[in-house]
């Protein structure tokens, strides 16, 4: 997600343990809230988290499990290209078959107080509806029922591959690893402790979280020019 040649994560404030740094990306910056007298825990930290997000749209931004500001690289062309194509089909199959669909612009809160976005997400109807108008214009508590998650150019995929495990370890149900370096994808599903590995698959199926989807990750994503 950057053509910023590093291979650890940029501190501008001490932070917790690199443990905590695993999910984020090179070239991510890190801030201690901490440090600021910021604790990302408080009952109103995700409206104002989404309100300074808003006030600096030219940067994308979470909040790790350490409770620090992570200000993330931006996507390529391609990249973001990656995630249109994904967006696109996942909103057609939502539009037949219910729930919400949501961007990399989302944000879940997940247990352990991060708030992470996914380059994709679903979640059910029963879940959107159970949630509260101000969790509806800011962040969505708990982690999608199926999350995408796409390796750009420059992305090291052991990040990704413990952002992923986040991602399940906080609720998840069904997650995809897509990496065009590699023409791979990881298949996450919640109770397996593993992933799966297809080499350059044509098709991704939403199995039993979503029914009927089918993604043309070949033709999407790994062809893509």
């Amino acid at each position: 997600m950057t053509t910023i040649p590093k291979e650890q994560v940029v501190t501008a404030f001490p932070t917790a343990g690199a443990d905590d740094a695993g999910a984020e990306p090179p070239g991510a910056i890190r801030l201690s809230l901490s440090a600021l007298g910021i604790d990302s825990r408080d009952a109103d930290f995700p409206a104002r988290f989404i309100e300074f997000c808003e006030q600096n749209d030219d940067y994308e931004m979470e909040i790790n499990e350490a409770g620090d500001l992570v200000i993330l690289p931006m996507v390529g062309l391609r990249g973001n290209r990656h995630e249109t194509e994904m967006a696109v089909e996942l909103g057609i199959w939502r539009r037949a078959n219910g729930g919400v669909n949501l961007s990399q612009t989302s944000r879940f809160r997940l247990p352990s107080g991060a708030l992470r976005g996914p380059d994709a997400a679903w979640v059910t109807q029963e879940r959107y509806d159970a949630i509260t108008e101000r969790e509806r214009e800011t962040v969505f508590p708990g982690a999608p029922d199926f999350v995408v998650e796409i390796r750009s150019i420059s992305d090291n995929l052991a990040p990704l591959q413990r952002k992923m495990r986040l991602w399940m370890d906080g609720g998840a149900r069904l997650g995809w690893l897509i990496d065009p370096r590699q023409r791979r994808v990881y298949i996450y599903r919640i109770g397996q402790p593993e992933p799966e590995a297809m080499e350059d698959p044509e098709m991704l199926d939403g199995e039993d979280v979503l029914p009927g989807f089918s993604f043309a990750v070949r033709r999407h994503i790994f062809d893509l020019q």
